[in-house]
């Protein structure tokens, strides 16, 4: 399975290929609000690499909108896409127009869309829908091309109150073979389980592909490439990348204010902070910002339009650091039952993610500003904005300061830091439920490998052996690592062994490492405990080595 976007890219491109071959295999694209998917079916559609003239492709957004006003923004869009490409019509904007003009060469497929238009004004929504969805069907029988159908935001299809609209599009799958389904969803959680039951065949499974949020590095090369006219430090770069979870959308957001404030004259490029306090607080926390009213708007969609519903109360504690169900019970003063109950609809909407007794946002920026701003304008008693403003830049530039002393840190430092903040929790790593112990002593062993360093920590007759390598874990590694283990036994009685491979490990070193009964962390499950223990991010591209320190330029 794919689990990049220039690999997913790849594979989505090959299988379009396929398809206008005659081999079809639906697929399924989850990924978090503002990830980047719809920019990867764009990316899709303008690579060279794709056989366009072979396909028709079709896309349609899912809004939370009328079925009415969704089924004639698909008419449009797809006689539109008939008259693109094909040069002999014209593109007049009413769809009736539309329609009228295609019946001369396409009358079965204008048949089909006054058939949708007229069972909506005769209320008859779910037979509408069954003959919308067999648009694509038709115009690939009489164009002689196979279609490629998007539905962005599928999960939507429940809000239009139809009988059971992913029986009809099973149904529609199941007979419609030149017709390829795409369908994308920000509501994984939700959608997954759709896929996985409402639309699962006896055959033509869909294909699932997960998007994940770019790493730090990755977010690095996206500021680099949308800031114009300043080069920010490394250091800079990282910081806006870990603090927006590395998300396009909030990149760019304030890619875009930097740029402003720079061209304005406002802020000289070289004062890199004020730079990156400005542009927060011109996206974040103005009123009028772009991912301030996002954020409204996501607050008002998740409490169903009560804006001082229990639900905020939950999201507010949460963002306080309170990340076990006990003390949000506390600091709510709600049912225990109710919060519960809270805390499990907001995992449905993807809002949240548990881990083991750990609950945690999946959009830190979401949570710094509930906390930062959402909750300070409603508790705040001032109408001095001056004084608001400046409070939240001291947040941000507090933010950036604990980046930077993460950054200088030494990596073992940084690991021998987070197994002092085990408090005996219970941990999900690797598909596996583990106690971490609170450890009275931790301490680094001295190690001539500057590539390579240990951790020991002890807990009465517990006692934690972690060995962290930079380069990639060969079998002669893992190997050398197992016997340092024993030897280390021979004075310390280790009772876990722990491998943080930093850059990777090679098959039959991760087996080895199994049957030794060793634990192999990847940098994933690392900036897991990371994020869990309110730690920022390592990168995988980090430029010191295990002992050593990072290069702030």
């Amino acid at each position: 399975m794919p689990d990049n976007r220039e690999e997913i890219l790849n594979t989505l491109i090959y299988r379009i290929n396929s398809f206008s071959d005659g081999y079809r295999q639906n697929i399924a694209i989850f990924g978090e609000p503002c990830i980047g998917k719809t920019t990867l079916i764009k990316n899709l559609f303008s690579s060279e690499s794709l056989k366009k003239d072979s396909v028709i492709s079709m896309y349609l957004e899912i809004k939370i909108e009328p079925f009415e006003f969704c089924a004639k923004r698909f008419i449009k869009s797809i006689l539109s896409q008939v008259v693109k490409s094909d040069p002999l019509l014209t593109a007049p904007q009413d769809a009736v127009l539309l329609i009228e003009d295609l019946a001369r060469d396409y009358p079965k497929t204008a048949q089909t869309c006054i058939r949708v238009l007229q069972d909506i004004e005769r209320s008859k929504l779910d037979e509408a829908f069954s003959f919308m969805i067999d648009i694509p069907s038709v115009l690939s029988e009489e164009r002689k091309k196979r279609c490629v159908l998007i539905l962005d935001e599928f999960h939507n299809l429940d809000n239009f109150m139809l009988k059971n609209p992913f029986g009809t599009i099973a149904k529609k799958i199941m007979i419609q073979k030149e017709t390829m389904y795409v369908l994308i969803s920000s509501r994984t959680t939700l959608s997954l389980r759709l896929v996985n039951e409402k639309l699962a065949l006896l055959f033509g499974n869909f294909e699932k592909f997960f998007l994940k949020p770019l790493d730090m590095t990755s977010g690095r090369v996206f500021l680099q490439n949308s800031i114009k006219g300043v080069t920010l430090p490394q250091i800079y770069l990282d910081f806006i990348s870990s603090f927006t979870g590395s998300r396009p959308f909030y990149m760019q957001a304030i890619s875009d204010e930097i740029e402003r404030a720079v061209f304005s004259r406002r802020i000289a490029p070289e004062n890199h902070l004020n730079l990156i306090e400005h542009s927060f607080m011109e996206a974040l926390f103005r009123k009028n910002g772009i991912l301030n009213q996002y954020f409204y708007n996501l607050l008002f969609k998740i409490s169903e339009g009560k804006i001082l519903s229990k639900f905020i109360s939950v999201l507010i504690a949460l963002s306080s650091e309170n990340k076990k169900q006990n003390d949000i019970t506390k600091v709510t003063r709600l049912q225990s039952g109710e919060v519960s109950k809270i805390l499990n609809s907001m995992i449905e909407l993807d809002i949240i993610m548990r881990n083991g007794a750990f609950y945690r946002f999946n959009d830190r920026l979401f949570r710094f500003w509930l906390k930062s701003v959402y909750m300070k304008r409603i508790l705040s008693f001032s109408l001095d904005e001056r004084m608001e403003e400046s409070a939240f830049r001291r947040d941000v530039s507090s933010r950036f300061n604990i980046f930077s002393q993460e950054f200088e840190k030494e990596l073992s430092s940084r690991i021998a830091e987070l197994f002092k903040l085990f408090k005996n929790d219970i941990i999900q790593l690797n598909g596996k439920r583990h106690k971490f112990i609170a450890f009275t002593n931790v301490e680094k062993l001295e190690n001539q490998d500057r590539n390579q360093a240990a951790i020991l920590a002890t807990n009465g007759s517990q006692k934690w052996l972690c060995t962290i390598k930079k380069e990639n874990i060969t079998e002669n590694d893992m190997l050398d690592i197992i016997k340092n283990s024993q030897e280390q036994k021979k004075n310390n009685r280790i009772s876990r062994n722990i491998v943080v491979a930093f850059s990777g490990v090679n098959e039959n070193a991760y087996l080895m490492a199994k049957e030794a009964k060793f634990w192999t962390w990847s940098m994933e499950d690392l900036n897991v405990l990371m994020d869990l223990y309110g730690k920022p991010h390592i990168s995988e591209d980090i430029t010191y080595g295990v002992v050593g320190k990072q290069k702030t330029t």
